[in-house]
């Protein structure tokens, strides 16, 4: 019976070996991760930049950016995010990365008026796209279906401030008086005078 005992011993020791050391691999990398994550945590409370390539700490990062008002750090950062392979971080990225897109051309409008709507028009279809991108991850979105209908609204009124000036220069043109002679003919002249 011992001798038997000393067999099943020496024929389970491998893979015992090899259990402990897979356990112990499994207890230094959760370790590990715990550590991050708590460091992770600590920086979020504290508001403070992750300076991590994980997708999720990016967005932590451009959210930081956001608000600091240093929109051009924050949208670097929102376009590194839309890469994740997470569906979450990307539409949030998306949706987020519209609204600062929303945000300035608002502002401009709000700062210099209906002058600036050359530099507002690209804000706006940059924003709708982004809009569109967040809704295609997540159809059922509410607050990205509110946002890109608004910006929906916002763009008519800049189509038709430029209608209407046309208008206003066609009917300019229509009340002058007609000139005589060929021009006044309707038709094609068939031939010289």
């Amino acid at each position: 019976m011992a001798h038997r005992l000393k067999y099943l011993a020496l024929k389970w020791l491998p893979w015992m070996i090899l259990l402990w050391i897979a356990s112990l691999t499994i207890l230094v990398w959760s370790g590990y991760t715990l550590i991050q994550a708590n460091t992770y945590n600590k920086n979020l409370s504290h508001q403070k930049l992750q300076n991590n390539a994980a997708p999720d700490a990016v967005f932590a990062d451009a959210s930081y950016w956001v608000k600091h008002k240093d929109t051009e750090k924050a949208l670097k950062l929102y376009a590194l995010a839309t890469s994740s392979k997470d569906i979450n971080i990307r539409k949030v990225a998306h949706y987020n990365m519209a609204n600062v897109y929303l945000r300035q051309a608002n502002q401009t409008l709000s700062d210099k008026g209906l002058e600036e709507w050359d530099k507002v028009t690209p804000l706006l279809a940059i924003a709708k796209e982004s809009y569109r991108e967040a809704l295609r991850l997540d159809p059922h979105w509410m607050e990205a279906k509110y946002n890109y209908e608004l910006v929906l609204r916002l763009a008519p009124i800049i189509e038709s401030s430029k209608s209407s000036r046309q208008e206003e220069n066609d009917e300019e043109i229509t009340q002058e008086t007609p000139p005589e002679g060929w021009p006044a003919i309707p038709g094609f002249p068939r031939g010289m005078p």
